[in-house]
């Protein structure tokens, strides 16, 4: 029996080793012929021989060794299977019959749940204090705040003010009490330092920059959608301080932060530094916030938001507002501006529209060669504003652009039917408005002795024009403003548009008259109480101003 199952083992070896010899010529072949395919087979031929020969070898060496057939054919096929068994493992250490990796993955777990549980108890007996605090706090009586010459009632309530975190674009949810007056919590004007945070271009020329409480709280003032922030600059090369404001383009709702966009312009000082100079973390100290041209959504029920250019900026404060809290009346956008590359706030205001079906935009270019727009060209005319707003003379309308687009809307509307006293106007600009020769002045203001006398060398010389707080006096140039002779005596007045419309240069004229042409951003008690527009005031005799 073992001489045949000999005889096998070594008929099988040399048959394997001739298909071996077999494959290795066919495989050389295939090479010299490049025949992948050839070579393929030829490996397998020698794979299949090798088999062969190494089962021949086992079965005789386990002869020669003295084991039994069975188990030699036996070990052969689990070999060819991967049956065999692999080499035993070494004895791990364990502890009552748990090894120590699992041990530790145990105690690990064990030590995450009591912490868990600690934290959660300690968070109950937190919750469970500040519960008794609120139920012992005395409700406070509601408050008359005097803010602006203006009386405002607030009351503290038991619930928790609520807004947004982040815009409506990035889709926050904005939930809301009863009163949705973002702005009633925290009173009075901010004077001090922010720093920005964050930087977006808008457009080629338009940057959006954002700033935040150096300490990362929320901001230490409110505001009405469409209100402005003065910055106080150090601008290289300047001899002084050098004071601008800029409409605030956020939402009210967004306590965290606030953004001014600003359009870059070549003459223009101070856009030129805060577009080339100013970066993220840089600090700037300004004060809010100020302004009269704003719109919450009070006592009315539509809205008609018209602007031009970087004119868009109040209004999208006003839509941000209006659409973050869900106002319920139709708000009616109208912008225009040079070309589609001029358009700010694009896709914000697509996405806006999108989402809130209450809110209308018609935009219009007045220069579209060259570009892909396919919407309204040119000014906007009557018969297109119209078209677009249902029941126009029963709306109110907000205005802000250049100076030539505000009147010409301010006009176009009236016409239509709307009445006066609801258009407003936000004017903006550099410099102080020139008098128009056939426009009708306003009436001088201002109290003087009956019995003063204006001589005609006074009227060449100037006029005197007295600080009573800063101790400070010179005489007024012929056309000059009060804010003028302010300016070149360091004396430091606030303002911001120079055209009257805002109300930040407001002054209390003492003594003495002036005359203005233009008195919007007086309130009739503020022209009973003897306040003036500095930068609208041109001294008709020697005045004395509480500066």
């Amino acid at each position: 029996m073992t001489d045949e199952v000999l005889q096998k083992a070594i008929n099988r070896m040399q048959k394997g080793n001739q298909i071996m010899v077999d494959g290795f010529m066919s495989l050389a072949n295939a090479d010299g012929q490049q025949n992948y395919s050839e070579m393929q087979s030829s490996i397998e031929k020698i794979e299949q021989g090798l088999s062969q020969y190494n089962s021949g070898l086992a079965t005789k060496r386990a002869i020669a060794e003295g084991q039994e057939p069975r188990r030699v054919a036996l070990q052969w096929f689990k070999s060819q299977m991967n049956l065999l068994p692999t080499a035993p493992k070494s004895e791990q250490s364990n502890i009552f019959g748990i090894s120590i990796f699992h041990l530790g993955v145990m105690t690990i777990l064990f030590l995450f749940a009591f912490v868990f549980i600690w934290v959660y108890a300690y968070k109950m007996r937190r919750a469970s204090a500040l519960l008794e605090e609120l139920k012992i706090a005395p409700v406070n009586e509601p408050q008359v705040i005097e803010n602006e010459n203006k009386k405002e009632v607030s009351e503290n309530l038991n619930t928790s003010p609520t807004f947004d975190k982040s815009s409506e674009l990035n889709g926050a949810l904005v939930t809301s009490n009863e009163s949705t007056d973002f702005t009633s919590k925290k009173k009075g004007v901010f004077t001090g330092t922010v720093h920005v945070i964050g930087i977006f271009n808008e457009t080629h020329d338009v940057k959006t920059i954002r700033l935040a409480s150096l300490a990362g709280e929320p901001l230490p003032f409110n505001y009405e959608p469409g209100q402005f922030v003065t910055f106080s600059l150090n601008i290289p090369d300047q001899p002084k301080v050098i004071k601008r404001s800029y409409t605030i383009a956020s939402s009210p709702t967004q306590r965290d932060y606030f953004e001014v966009t600003i359009k870059r312009e070549e003459q223009g000082l101070v856009s030129r530094f805060m577009h080339d100079n100013v970066c993220i973390g840089d600090a700037l100290e300004i004060k809010a916030p100020n302004g009269k041209f704003y719109f919450n959504g009070n006592n009315e029920e539509n809205i008609v938001l018209v602007s031009g250019g970087v004119g868009i900026t109040p209004m999208m404060s006003a839509v941000r507002y209006l659409t973050s809290t869900c106002w319920k009346g139709n708000i009616y956008f109208l912008f225009c501006a040079r070309t589609s590359n001029d358009f700010i706030f694009e896709r914000e205001l697509r996405y806006l529209q999108s989402r809130h079906k209450n809110l209308h935009v018609l935009v219009s270019m007045t220069r579209v060669e060259g570009t892909a727009w396919m919407g309204p060209q040119g000014r906007f005319t009557s018969q297109l504003v119209n078209d677009f707003v249902p029941e126009l003379s029963e709306k109110t309308a907000h205005i802000c652009g250049p100076p030539p687009m505000m009147d010409a809307m301010k006009n176009m509307l009236i016409e239509l039917g709307m009445m006066p006293q609801r258009v407003k106007i936000e004017g903006f600009g550099g410099s102080s408005p020139v008098k128009k020769e056939n426009k009708p002045q306003s009436p001088i203001m201002g109290n003087i002795d009956k019995n003063t006398s204006i001589k005609a060398e006074a009227i060449n010389n100037g006029f005197e024009v007295s600080f009573t707080q800063s101790n400070k006096h010179a005489k007024a140039a012929e056309g000059e403003s009060i804010l003028d002779v302010a300016e070149n005596l360091d004396v430091d007045i606030d303002s911001s548009c120079r055209a009257g419309s805002c109300g930040l240069c407001k002054v209390k004229l003492l003594e003495g008259q002036v005359e203005m042409d233009v008195d919007d951003g007086l309130e009739e008690d503020d022209k009973e109480n003897g306040y003036v527009l500095a930068c609208q005031s041109i001294p008709k005799t020697p005045v004395k101003v509480e500066v």
